[in-house]
Order: structure tokens, then sequence, then C-alpha cells
């Protein structure tokens, strides 16, 4: 495994710089063999060693996507990226995007920037960066809830790992003694100076506090920010010297004016009795020097931002309001006076130094890594699922008394939406086929229950009702007949896997009972479902009986009528039923496959040939070998643009039945494949490269979004990928 992380790298000073050279030596220690890609200011040139392997301009966007082109063709296994929004060339750093959206490797991402108020542009980026990430990290529980309430992703693709932090074991008194200062009582600041620190509230403070603490010294660690430099020199600083100045404040603060390595800066970080962020951006989630004083064990003041809060809660520091150098000096003389209280936030702190251990910290990046890895083969992990019994927990959890409830709030049962019968329809076509490997007695519950909504669904012409609203009352204000074909489909799969069972006869009857209504079929995919349901009928009967007979007849006619619109409307380029391709479309060529099989049509058969070829021209990415599934956001309509996003789990299932009959009916291996690279859709080989469906609940997100999942797990979704791993499962049973 080989990883090449995206930064700032040393000797640039930058935070993220330092962060990123700790973390990628860690790794390497642990045999994980790391590069770096450095980003580099135009304006700061540095002359860079291993493992910088490349080097991007930051304001020169074909250095992002030659960058791109070379990670692709190398051995990098996974792109680590670190992200702030000024690290990245464009409005708000927005030339990373391109870079992002040409890897063909996986991401991570970690934010050391989450904004609370982001504008448009900025949320847009942070969006698009989750999006074509596998996940991202956040070093804050705060982080983690924003990303999730304000920028509206999923929480499941967020992990949080803590900063890092050298563990530091220097003694005081030794440490003191290196810097020539043994007898004094040290605060201490380590910053990349700019205005944002607010150095000049704890130098006030010290003024105050000195008057209690004769032997006082603040050492102020670092020089100005190389990027303030450049835009306004040493004035910052030159002030913070001034200000020592006016307040006579010489021999108690000293400023080093010196960007120290680590092994110097350790020492400096031994020698302290306490620990001092005086920031003034109530917003910021992270800070590296927070961090390296927590892994030190020291006493730290700090002023109320969120990564202070975060990791001083519980009393593991002191909290000061923010430009309140009165509160500084109040909390510094507590420290010196009470050496107890002191002694117990150092205690307090060192809890958390476990965790912060680079060591730690590396290892946790690994495991995450590994689990990448393992969820980018998709192949494996669909295999995975073909090869092992089926789980319908998930189905069963969003099952009532009456049937599958439609909706959910994510995984919890919404039952204000009530029932579809549609829905329970093809929760019968699971545990139909379940039944028949398994024989379970809770499966069987299941199939009574959906054929008992279907029966009170059903109306005494054969016609169904849609939706049933959860106070009993039917709603069928919308003009569908989906609900008739899909209780065909149901009831002829049943009769098929489950002939000889007690529940037979009962289930004959209403699929009799319907045949009456074949002449009313108006609709492509009614007609679609139809002819799936007297497909199955006549596998179950053949021609021995008049209903089968029947059967057979009606399966030619509505055969026909997909034929005759495919007729109507095709043309070169457009070999399709419609003018516009909408939903669940690969069940109309499975469907004439099927009339194929039962009838010998070479009409059917060509037909059916000819619209699964265009219809996955439509939906795969042969460049990138994924199934890029029509959106039901817009649709594609002749002559338009294809929507992209509202991927919904109905499309695979249908393409994995589909790829599945044509592989039945003409014999060809190819067939199959494309119905397994559907079903990967499910784990991640789509567009967004999210997993669909959910390792926690083994529910199923209802669709792919512009911004990742919809983290709804209604019953569509989970029925549909059920059926798909059926299909799957069952054609490997018979091979």
């Amino acid at each position: 495994m080989k990883i090449t992380y995206i930064s700032s790298s040393v000797p640039r000073k930058c935070g993220i710089a330092t962060y990123t050279r700790d973390l990628s030596d860690e790794v390497d220690k642990k045999s994980t063999p790391v590069s770096i890609i450095a980003m580099e200011n135009p304006f700061l040139p540095h002359e860079y060693s291993k493992p910088v392997v490349g080097i991007i301009k930051q304001e020169k966007l074909s250095d992002y996507k030659k960058i791109a082109l070379k990670i692709n063709s190398d051995t990098t296994d996974i792109v680590h990226l670190q992200h702030e929004f000024g690290l990245f060339g464009g409005d708000d750093g927005e030339y990373i995007l391109t870079l992002a959206s040409l890897l063909k490797k996986p991401i991570v991402v970690t934010f050391h920037t989450v904004l609370i108020t982001p504008t448009e542009h900025q949320k847009y980026i942070i969006q698009e960066l989750a999006r074509l990430s596998r996940f991202t990290i956040v070093m804050d529980e705060v982080a983690k809830n924003r990303l999730e309430h304000v920028y509206g992703l999923n929480p499941n693709d967020s992990v949080f790992i803590l900063h890092g932090a050298p563990i530091v074991n220097m003694k005081k008194d030794e440490a003191k003694k290196i810097i020539n200062q043994s007898d004094s009582f040290i605060l201490l600041a380590n910053n990349l100076l700019s205005r944002s620190k607010g150095i000049e509230y704890a130098i006030e403070a010290v003024a105050e506090a000195v008057k209690m603490i004769p032997n006082l010294k603040f050492l102020i660690v670092g020089e100005t920010h190389p990027l303030v430099k450049k835009s306004e020199g040493e004035s910052y600083r030159e002030e913070l010297v001034e200000l020592v100045k006016k307040l006579n404040l010489e021999k108690n603060v000293i400023l080093t004016n010196e960007y120290v390595p680590l092994e110097k800066l350790q020492i400096f970080l031994a020698a302290a009795d306490v620990y001092i962020t005086p920031y003034l951006d109530p917003q910021q989630i992270t800070s590296g020097t927070l961090s390296y004083a927590i892994g030190a064990g020291k006493a730290c003041i700090a002023t109320e931002y969120v990564y202070a809060k975060d990791m001083l809660a519980k009393g593991r520091g002191t909290l000061v309001p923010f430009r309140n150098s009165r509160a500084i000096s109040k909390a510094l003389i507590d420290l010196y006076k009470n050496p107890k209280k002191l002694h117990k936030l150092e205690i307090s702190v060192t809890k958390l130094r476990k965790d912060m251990r680079w060591s730690r910290v590396a290892e946790k990046h690994i495991q995450l890594y590994s689990k990448i890895l393992k969820l980018n083969d998709t192949k494996a992990i669909a295999e995975s699922f073909i090869n092992q019994p089926l789980d319908i927990s998930y189905l069963a959890h969003i099952t009532d008394a009456v049937g599958v409830i439609q909706h959910t709030h994510h995984a919890i049962p919404d039952r204000k939406f009530g029932y579809s019968t549609d829905d329970n329809a093809r929760a019968l076509i699971v545990v139909s086929e379940l039944y028949k490997h398994n024989k379970s007695s809770d499966t069987l519950k299941l199939i009574e229950l959906y054929i008992s909504y279907l029966t009170f669904a059903q109306e005494l012409n054969g016609t169904f009702h849609t939706f049933l609203n959860f106070n009993g009352s039917w709603d069928d204000t919308t003009d569908v007949t989906d609900p008739y074909g899909k209780a065909m489909w149901a009831l002829g799969i049943n009769l098929y896997f489950n002939e000889s069972s007690r529940l037979a006869q009962s289930v004959h009857s209403i699929f009799v009972r319907n045949l009456s209504q074949m002449e009313n079929i108006r609709d492509l995919r009614t007609a679609a479902y139809t002819m799936l349901g007297l497909y199955y009928y006549v596998l179950t009967y053949e021609t021995k009986t008049d209903a089968a007979v029947l059967a057979e007849e009606s399966l030619n006619k509505l055969a026909n009528f997909l034929v005759k619109a495919y007729e109507k409307n095709s043309s070169p380029g457009w070999e399709w039923f419609e003018t516009s391709v909408t939903y669940d479309n690969f069940r109309l060529p499975q469907a004439l496959f099927a009339a194929y099989i039962i009838t010998g049509s070479e009409r059917y058969k060509k037909v059916a040939a000819a619209t699964l070829n265009f219809i996955t021209k439509c939906n795969f990415d042969k460049k990138n070998n994924y199934f890029d599934f029509i959106g039901q956001d817009g649709w594609y309509t002749k002559g338009k643009p294809k929507a992209n996003y509202d991927q919904q789990p109905l499309e695979a299932a249908a393409a994995v039945d589909a790829y599945l009959f044509a592989s039945k009916a003409l014999h060809k291996k190819t067939y199959y494949n494309q119905a397994r690279l559907a079903f990967e859709w499910f784990f991640g080989n789509n567009r967004n490269r999210r997993f669909i469906y959910d390792e926690n609940t083994k529910g199923v997100y209802d669709g792919l979004t512009l911004r990742g999942v919809n983290q709804n797990e209604g019953a569509e979704s989970i029925v549909c990928f059920l059926m798909s791993c059926l299909s799957l499962q069952n054609c490997l049973k018979k091979s």
C-alpha cells in the first residue's frame, strides 16, 4: 500500500506542512511507503527533498492536471489530500477540484477548516471534495457535526481522528536548565505570528500577572508567518515589540523571532509551566500548537475557539473570553498560586496523550487506508454478498403488521407516508425467492403478510390500489397502473418458486382474477412488469391449464405492444421505446427477453437486444468501468443532456435482471459480467464512489445525489438491492 499526500510540505513554514511531515513520517515508519506532492506558493519557493516527488504551483491550473495524470499512472494506491482553502489556486482554492475529479485512485480528504457560515462557493467546494472522496477526516467532533448539518454530508463518510502530537518526556527542570530559565515560571506560546493569534492580549495579561508572579517569563516562540511577511512585512511583530517596551516587560517577554525545529520546540514545551493560545477566531477547529502542548502534558489557557473548547473540555484546561487580557491574567495567577490545580490539569491532558501520539494517529490513518482499499475492491465485495446467505433483517425492520412501510427518516420507518403496493409486491418477490432456499418460518410469515397486503389492495375487478395511508384509507390520487403490473410480477414469481406451498391456491386465484385486466394496459412499464409475471406463470404451468394458455397469449400481446412502441419511436442512434428514457428502464428489454424465451420470437429477441444495447450506452461509463445510471432529476430526453443525479437503486436492480435474462436468452457470458458490474454500483463503483449499501443498518440509501447519498433508507431501495442479490445468487446456483 502506497500513500501520496497532496499538501504544503517542509521546509515551507506552515502548520499543515508540519502536520503532513509528522503524519507521513510516522506512516512510513509502519512499512507503508509515502510520497508527497508539495503545494508551492509562487512567492515563496522552496527546495524539497524526499518524500516530495512533485510540485504544484498554486495558481498554475495545468500543474493540477499534470499531477493527476502522474498519480494515475504510478503505483499510488490512495491519495490523501490535506485541505485548507488558502493552499490551492482559484477562487476559494477551487483548482483542487480539477485534480480530484481527474484522479482514478481513491481519495481521502482531511479538512483543516470547516466553516460554520461558508459562502455558497466555499460550501460547494467542500461538498464536491467530499463527493469525490471515499472518506473525509476531521480532527474535532464539532467539525464532523458541521459537515452533516451545514454541508449536508453523510456522517458515516466522515471520520474523527485527533491531531497528532510528539510526546515530550523531558523533565521540566532539565528543559528549563537547557534554555537558561531555571528560576522562571514560564508561559509559552508557539506560533507563526499573525494578527489572528491574539498575542497582544497575552502580553497585556503578563503586565498584570507579573505583579503577582515576579519570575514570570512569557516565551513567544516563532517568527512572522511567511504570507503575512509578504503582505505586511514585520509590522505585527514590531507592534508586539513596541507593546513589550511600552509595558516595561523587556525582562519578562521574549520574542524569539525564530522558526524552531521540532527537537528544539520539544525542549521549550517541556520547560513550559503553562501554554497559551489566545486566538481571536471563535470558529477555529484545529490548532497544531495546542495539540503539541497537550502532547507535552501542559496546563493550557485558551480562548473559547471551537478546537480549544473541545480539547480542554471536562476540566482539561482553562478557557477565557476573547480579547480579554484581564481574564488571561487572572487564570495565569490562579495556576501559579495553586500548584495542585496546575498539576491536576497536567494529569488530565496527559490522558489524551495516548491517542494523540503520532504513532497512534498514524495507525488510525493506516486502518482507514486499508478500509478504503477494501471498499475499493467492489468486485470482491459484490462477490462476498453473492456467496453468503441473504440478510433480510432490514426488510423485516421496516415491515409492520400491515406491510412494508414506504419511507424512512434515515433508517427509522416514517409511518406518516404509509404503504406502497409497489413496495409490498417487490418485497413479496424477495421473500418468495428466498423461501425456496431457506424454508424459514420467519420468511414464510413475511410471504403471508405481503400476500395479505396485496389481497387487501386488490379490487373486485382485479385492479389494485396504489397507496395505503397509515390510518387505513386508500390514496389513489396518482394515475398510475404500476401496482397492477408489479403485483402480477410478484404473484407469478411466488407461484414459480413455491408452487406446492399451502398459499399457492390463494395466490393462484388472485393471479387468474387479474388476467381480465390485460386489455386495459396502456403503459409500457406496467406491460413489462406484467409480462414478467406471465413469464413465471407460464414456466410454472406451461400449457396445462386454460389460464396458462391465456397467460401465454397475453404475454404475446403485451410483447407486441412494446415492439410497436419501439418501431414508432426508435430512430438511428435512438433505439428506444419512447422519446425519453425515464425510470426502471432495463425492465423493458428484460420483459422482451422473457417473451422470447417463452415464444422463440426472433422479433422480440431483436428488439430486446437492440434496446438493451442502447440503454447500456446511456447508463454505462465505459472509460471508468462503472454504471452511471440516468438520474431521476430530469431523466434523459432525446436531443437533451441526461440527468446525472438522483440515481436510484431501482435502476441497478433492473439492470442486473435485464443482463441475466439476456445472458440466458443469448448465451453470452458478457451479459453476466455486466450484471455483476451493475450490482457493484451498490458498493461504490459509481459516479460518486459512494456505498449505497449501508453496512451499519443493512439497509440501502435512497439514491445517489450531487452531494453524496440520500441518507434515507426506504423500502424500494432495500427490496431492489435484495432482488439484485437474489438474482445473482440464483444464477450462480444454476451455473
